[in-house]
């Protein structure tokens, strides 16, 4: 049997927090709000799936759905791994460009 979708609380750093507000106030929620809400819900219930890059810090990146729509990248912690009180601390939210992008697939 698999075990049952766990959601964790995810918690937010002021930097966090700020340049998410920027970004939904530069596009509007009704632009970006549908690729964020399936970003955090992706961290929120699997943060483990997500690629470790320096020190305990993951990322998670959305995907490209068009020009119109723009990609992001967010930073966060998991705290207390694996126990009953794990949660996630986001740290850090970027917009990427295609540049990013294809540079990344050629390093």
């Amino acid at each position: 049997m698999a075990d049952p979708l766990r959601y964790r609380t995810l918690e937010e750093l002021p930097e966090f927090t700020a340049q998410f507000d920027f970004i939904v106030h530069q596009y509007s929620d009704a632009v970006v709000g549908p690729v964020l809400a399936g970003i955090m819900w992706g961290i929120a219930t699997n943060p483990q799936a997500f690629d470790k890059t320096i020190g305990n810090l993951r990322i998670a990146k959305s995907r490209n759905l068009g020009l119109t729509i723009p990609t992001f990248r967010i930073l966060f912690q998991i705290v207390n791994e694996r126990q009953d009180n794990e949660h996630v601390l986001l740290c850090w939210i970027e917009e990427t460009n295609t540049t990013d992008e294809i540079t990344e697939y050629l390093m």
